[in-house]
């Protein structure tokens, strides 16, 4: 059995059981707590008017309801964290950033001499005694360090064309050699009758006992050797370096041109195993490119203890290209950190022009008085 009550607070219509008379009730809409009369209608609990409040069975209880914005927030904050984490990986794969092609070929170059496979090591570099590691990490690639070199191969052509009619190379000696050796031989006697002559008159000099006629002899005579040892004597006439042909050049040879020619002139080898052909028999005349870089690693010795911290390994690469050519990333060396350094070829300037006869402490003193 039940009984109906009225809320005294928001004046809706319930019911409750007849054993609560003369108790306090809770209004199940509104909360309010009530005293149940003692004298009551009962009726019938099966049949309830429409008016009367009856909770829902499975109505959520007040204090276990949890807002959905709460939950909301939560989620989306840590979405957003997430993505901040993953951010550099995200901004990674949507624009990709290309490998550097310098850094591949030296990571190919070690990669092969840890796994020890010589024919990739020969395809990658041109280095003669490449060194036994175990392991590599840190390839690192410096572009601050990179040193280009653009120009045209037609004045570099034209000297060598004009080098092949007058001189022979002789890869014994590592020098030229003049094809004509009548020209110089007369040159070299000429040179050596004009200097008997000033001995002529330096001996009488010397015989007159004079300190001012001693003083002209010595320098007269050391003015005579001066002057076979930068003319007819001078190895660049009869043997020269190609160093000493580029730097005597007539037109001479650009900058940009000169520095080339003169990095071949120190590195001879080198650019022969790089182009895999003489570089003077290039007969190209448009526009070449020097790359040259330098990447750093970290390696572990083959022969080193497996406690030895690892060592620092400095690697050049170059690439060449010319009409036809393009030589591609090559090693052309590597070098522990503490071995010395190849020595760079000095970088050209203007050549010191000199008159016959006039010796360098001359030039000195003219270069000091100006």
């Amino acid at each position: 059995m039940s009984i109906r009550l009225i809320c005294s607070a928001c004046r809706a219509t319930f019911l409750t059981a007849d054993d609560r008379v003369g108790q306090r009730v809770a209004c199940p809409k509104c909360g309010a707590k009530q005293m149940a009369p003692t004298t009551v209608v009962v009726e019938r609990a099966e049949a309830p008017e429409a008016s009367v409040f009856v909770p829902a069975a499975d109505a959520p209880s007040r204090r276990r309801f949890r807002p959905v914005w709460l939950v909301l927030f939560l989620l989306l904050s840590t979405l957003s964290m997430a993505v901040v984490v993953a951010w550099p990986t995200i901004q990674a794969w949507w624009h990709p950033v290309p490998p550097d092609p310098i850094e591949v070929v030296a990571s190919t170059f070690l990669g092969s001499l840890t796994a020890e496979h010589p024919e990739v090591t020969q395809q990658v570099s041109i280095v003669d005694e490449p060194p036994a590691i175990r392991s590599f990490r840190d390839v690192s690639h410096d572009p601050s360090r990179d040193r280009p070199l653009k120009g045209s191969f037609r004045p570099i052509a034209q000297l060598h064309d004009r080098l092949n009619k007058t001189f022979e190379y002789n890869a014994e000696i590592g020098r030229y050699q003049p094809r004509d050796l009548l020209g110089p031989a007369a040159e070299t006697l000429d040179a050596l009758h004009a200097a008997k002559a000033e001995q002529v008159e330096t001996a009488k000099k010397i015989a007159s006992g004079s300190p001012d006629d001693l003083f002209d002899a010595a320098e007269a005579m050391a003015s005579t050797f001066d002057k076979l040892a930068e003319g007819a004597l001078a190895p660049k006439k009869l043997i020269p370096t190609y160093q000493q042909l580029v730097e005597d050049a007539k037109p001479p040879l650009p900058l940009n041109e000169k520095e080339l020619a003169l990095d071949f002139g120190a590195n001879r080898e080198t650019w022969d195993r790089l182009l895999k052909r003489p570089f003077p028999t290039l007969k190209a005349d448009g526009p070449y490119i020097l790359d040259r870089a330098e990447v750093t690693a970290m390696v572990a010795d083959r022969l080193a203890s497996s406690g030895d911290p690892p060592t620092r390994l400095y690697l050049k690469l170059m690439r060449f290209r010319l009409e036809g050519i393009d030589t591609g990333w090559k090693v052309i060396s590597a070098r522990r950190e503490g071995d010395p350094e190849p020595a760079e070829p000095a970088a050209p300037t203007e050549p010191i022009h000199r008159s016959p006869g006039e010796s360098v402490n001359e030039i000195s003193k003219s270069n000091q008085g100006k």
